[in-house]
């Protein structure tokens, strides 16, 4: 298996059969194998019907359902569990981050560890715009985080990254400078963001403030007790 592309979701009904469709035409044009591994964080809507459904047609697709709502990073962990591909590849399930973009970031692989997107154009409220800002000056002061765009789902890097990466609630606002700490080679490049259509965002202004307040103090506690060296020679 060469590529394994990890989609959380919550309550996505509608946009799931079209995202599968652009999937599975970008991937044929990549001519490699895959799998699709979707992670359904406890849906209340037909989302996993739909799936399920999907799955029936298409013998790529895994899926993975929880019990109830477990959050982003719970969803993109399991999805790192169950992978069996070489690269692993993410975007959201939302189609804001369109999956042809990916062959894209694909191209850089050779020379780098990690990709990761960076939202041009981004087709977002003013207020979450804002409120990104924010958090990305907190983060620059606070860790001395360079990151340009945190919150772009759309990403691709190989599969040893998993195996040296802290894994903690919220990790994947901080995926980016987690891997960049540990000397991964990286490099973020612009891609195209498009406005929701269908479904509702799940983001929530007042929780992230809280929780992200927290997080930054975790990993900035993290940050100071993160084993590093530099060798001098290995004989």
């Amino acid at each position: 298996m060469e590529y394994s592309i990890v989609v959380p979701l919550y309550n996505e009904e509608y946009n799931l059969p079209l995202l599968n469709k652009e999937l599975l035409e970008v991937m044929q044009t990549v001519g490699s194998s895959y799998e699709i591994i979707y992670v359904d964080d406890g849906s209340t809507d037909r989302s996993l019907e739909v799936l399920k459904k999907l799955k029936g047609e298409n013998p790529v697709i895994k899926i993975i359902s929880f019990k109830k709502n477990q959050g982003q990073s719970c969803a993109l962990f399991a999805g790192f569990r169950e992978a069996g591909g070489e690269f692993i590849i993410t975007l959201d399930a939302d189609l804001q981050n369109p999956a042809r973009e990916i062959p894209r970031l694909l191209k850089y692989l050779p020379d780098f560890d990690y990709v990761a997107g960076i939202r041009i154009k981004r087709k977002d409220s003013f207020l979450k715009k804002t409120s990104s800002r924010i958090a990305r000056l907190a983060r620059r002061v606070i860790l001395g985080d360079i990151t340009q765009d945190t919150g772009c789902a759309l990403k691709v890097f190989k599969r040893e990254i998993l195996s040296t990466t802290p894994f903690f609630k919220n990790f994947h606002r901080f995926f980016t400078f987690l891997v960049r700490s540990q000397g991964f080679r990286m490099l973020e490049i612009p891609v195209e963001h498009r406005p929701r259509k269908r479904g509702s965002s799940k983001y929530s202004i007042c929780k992230r403030f809280r929780e992200g307040l927290f997080d930054l103090a975790g990993v900035f506690w993290l940050k100071r007790r993160l084993l590093s060296y530099e060798t001098k020679c290995k004989c």
